[in-house]
């Protein structure tokens, strides 16, 4: 006769359950849509979730950025923020904010694309192209910039395509 004690009993139940419900874990994974997890890990503590932005602390990304990346010196000017982050004071929809991005250079040339496509499949706006890693790889070769040249760089996009 075999002897079950409890823990046995509820261990194989644990580890039964466990088992049983991988595959619907897993296909949450693989159905979560790509770069969310770069975002999210890098991002999302400023910007938020869903790129809504934080007061005074993060403008938002949502409605903006695909205008943004609609234009070659826009998405230059997107890789130039994720390389060399920004500081400083800007205005974005009438509200202020003052505070300091920092450089995310460090992650992968995969995961800046992702994070960045992530923001963009927010935005309805099925035509902006995507962002590769090439195109962040050769982005990150260009030479770096500091806070006053970033702020220079925002406003002439702002003169040439109007507030984003």
């Amino acid at each position: 006769m075999i002897n079950f004690t409890r823990n046995t009993v509820l261990s194989k139940l644990f580890f039964g359950t466990i088992l049983a419900l991988m595959p619907l874990f897993l296909e949450g994974v693989l159905a979560a849509p790509p770069g969310i997890v770069p975002y999210m890990t890098n991002c999302s503590t400023c910007h938020q979730t869903k790129g809504e932005g934080s007061t005074n602390l993060a403008p938002k990304l949502s409605n903006r950025i695909g205008k943004i990346a609609s234009f070659d010196e826009g998405r230059r000017y997107m890789l130039s923020v994720v390389f060399n982050g920004m500081a400083g004071r800007i205005v974005v929809d009438g509200m202020p904010f003052l505070g300091v991005m920092t450089p995310l250079g460090h992650l992968k040339d995969e995961d800046i694309s992702g994070a960045l496509n992530y923001i963009l499949s927010l935005q309805n706006m099925p035509q902006i192209k995507p962002f590769t890693p090439a195109e962040v790889k050769a982005a990150r070769s260009l030479p770096k910039k500091s806070a006053p040249q970033m702020t220079i760089e925002r406003q002439k996009l702002i003169v040439a395509h109007g507030s984003f």
